[in-house]
């Protein structure tokens, strides 16, 4: 259940595509067991219409790390997705994705009135399988509930070898997790193994690894759910250039 504390980072890793090199080819590795290929994929809606912040604490022996808390916003339509990622001392990165086109576009932090778009083909991170496969994890949908944001939420806890992921599950709400996958560009096939078994919106989670030094604390704030505003998604107004080697 790890993998869904870190989905905002494989967004901050896609957004970092748009600063590879010019005349680097449609696929490359970004690391061991990590390649990254072009997104030829068929096109699939968003589940997820809407918006919401989401907020990710990461600590290690009790601290808080240095770049934490991660911050993710996100604005989804059926075919476009913005999102923008930050954390403590590093710039904001706005990544604006078109699904059934297959383009994605870094937005540029404007400077001096020029509004500036880095536009390149729809990229997926692939990841290889690793030595070793992490087990299903158990799931308990137990009987408590609370409820956020006027969500009626209930508790599941996530138990693997890995450590323990519980979360507070809005069930009236479609998870945004898969979409996020598409994304942020990730292939990860264990991601659909892990994330099975919760059906809804984890609006509050925690993970905890096996060693109990590793945690994770994430809360969604500021959810709107069933629409979205349509100008989040408009280029209007912006200078648009195509990074060379990494279009169509």
């Amino acid at each position: 259940m790890r993998t869904l504390a870190s989905l905002p980072a494989l967004v901050l890793v896609t957004c970092c595509l748009g600063q590879a090199p010019s005349g680097m080819p449609g696929t490359f590795a970004l690391g061991e067991g990590i390649t990254v290929v072009d997104d030829n994929d068929p096109f699939v809606p968003n589940s997820f219409i809407g918006s919401f912040r989401m907020e990710t604490h990461q600590f290690r022996s009790g601290a808080e790390q240095e770049r934490s808390p991660m911050t993710l916003r996100y604005w989804s339509s059926a075919d476009k997705a913005l999102t923008e990622a930050s954390s403590p001392g590093a710039p904001a990165m706005r990544m604006l994705v078109d699904l059934k086109g297959k383009w994605q576009y870094m937005l540029m932090p404007e400077s001096q009135g020029a509004r500036m778009a880095m536009k390149m083909r729809k990229k997926k991170v692939v990841m290889t399988a690793q030595n070793g496969t992490a087990d299903t994890p158990t799931v308990e949908v137990t009987n408590e509930t609370r409820t956020i944001d006027g969500h009626r939420c209930v508790k599941v806890v996530a138990r693997s070898s890995e450590g323990v992921w519980t979360g507070w599950v809005a069930q009236d709400l479609p998870a945004p997790f898969a979409d996020l996958q598409r994304v942020a560009g990730t292939g990860d096939p264990r991601l659909t193994q892990r994330t099975a078994g919760v059906k809804g919106f984890p609006l509050e989670f925690e993970w905890v690894d096996a060693n109990g030094t590793d945690r994770m604390v994430c809360k969604v704030h500021d959810l709107v759910a069933g629409t979205v505003d349509e100008a989040r998604f408009s280029l209007d107004g912006y200078q648009v250039m195509e990074l060379p080697g990494m279009g169509r």
